[in-house]
């Protein structure tokens, strides 16, 4: 997500403020001439055709830290409880909201185990499906509100690959406050789009048997990850590909486990490597075509190193053919083509 940088604008403001002949003095801005600043989180998301929910979500902007010197920011939270409006716009792939969104519902992050809908807390959710109009209650002493949607997933999950977009956008429209000194962000939107599984998205696994397919893919992606570099087949139980909005995910599934925690329930899971990176270019209404990726590491002195692949992928039924070149620390890789299969 790419917020707004408002602390640069405050400064800038109070600055021009500050800057003033002595016979035309005016008084500098600070912190609390400036209004709270309600906003979407994201400008996207997506999901594949049999998804039966998916959310947006609206946070407050980043202000100067008071108990920080140097230039910061962080999310203060509002004192009295307002009302956030917002509009479902510009379908696109069919016609009628009501016919793939069935409900809605609201809630926020009490801890990593709990929400707001646990504690029975309710967020006041009032959604018209006929018109997308919907209103939200954004509570006092909280960060960030979701906006959850449970949609009909038959209404794209066909057999067909589909070049035409479908999704729609989100909105925020208006606000209701009393005392509070908030505003809403209006003017950028939420898209979420419906992604084609009959094309380049969902996830795909490497053959771990083929010992030429296996070194193929600890050559490429070894490189900007010293684990992988150093695994045999052996230590693999299964490797998978995924395909997201955004996003290319590498998972290798090892066959060593571990205990797990899940908020008091422990389970033993297998231990996975992950490698993650932003699909900066990729030409996804086709079943070929070019695609870069964009990723960081993180390196040993808590800095962020660049990597990057560029190359193609080529779909013929289920199996993808996905061939690229890798860049990193000054390093580059031979081009390497791997064959997966859905």
């Amino acid at each position: 997500m790419k917020k707004i940088n408002y602390l640069a604008c405050a400064m800038l403001l109070a600055c021009s403020a500050c800057d003033k002949q002595n016979d035309n003095l005016v008084s500098p801005l600070v912190e609390g001439d400036f209004p709270q600043i309600l906003l979407l989180s994201d400008e996207g998301d997506g999901g594949l055709e049999d998804e039966d929910k998916f959310s947006f979500k609206i946070t407050l902007a980043d202000r100067v830290d008071p108990d920080r010197e140097e230039l910061g920011g962080k999310v203060i939270p509002l004192k009295e409880d307002v009302t956030v409006s917002f509009e479902v716009t510009d379908l696109k792939g069919f016609n009628t909201l009501s016919s793939y969104i069935k409900d809605a519902k609201a809630f926020y992050e009490i801890d990593d185990c709990t929400t707001s809908e646990d504690q029975d807390i309710d967020l006041k959710l009032v959604f018209d499906k006929n018109t997308g109009k919907g209103s939200v209650t954004f509570p006092a002493g909280v960060e960030e509100i979701e906006v959850e949607f449970e949609t009909d997933e038959e209404l794209f999950d066909d057999k067909v690959f589909n070049t035409n977009s479908r999704g729609l956008e989100i909105k925020l429209s208006g606000l209701k406050a009393g005392n509070e000194k908030v505003v809403v962000n209006t003017s950028n939107t939420f898209e979420y789009k419906v992604l084609d599984d009959e094309g380049i998205y969902g996830g795909y696994e490497l053959d771990i048997k083929d010992p030429a397919e296996f070194q193929k893919f600890l050559s490429l992606f070894g490189l900007v990850n010293e684990d992988i570099r150093k695994l045999s087949v052996n230590d693999v139980k299964e490797i998978e590909i995924e395909f997201e909005y955004g996003e290319l995910k590498a998972v290798v599934v090892l066959k060593e486990t571990e205990e797990v925690d899940d908020c008091g329930e422990k389970e033993i899971k297998n231990k996975e490597i992950e490698i993650e990176a932003d699909l900066e270019e990729i030409e996804d209404d086709k079943l070929e075509g070019d695609l870069e990726l964009e990723g960081e590491v993180e390196q040993e002195n808590g800095q962020e190193k660049e990597f990057s692949y560029k190359g193609s992928f080529k779909l013929v039924g289920k199996v993808l053919t996905l061939t690229l070149k890798g860049e990193y620390d000054d390093i580059e890789t031979e081009e390497v083509s791997l064959k997966l299969e859905k």
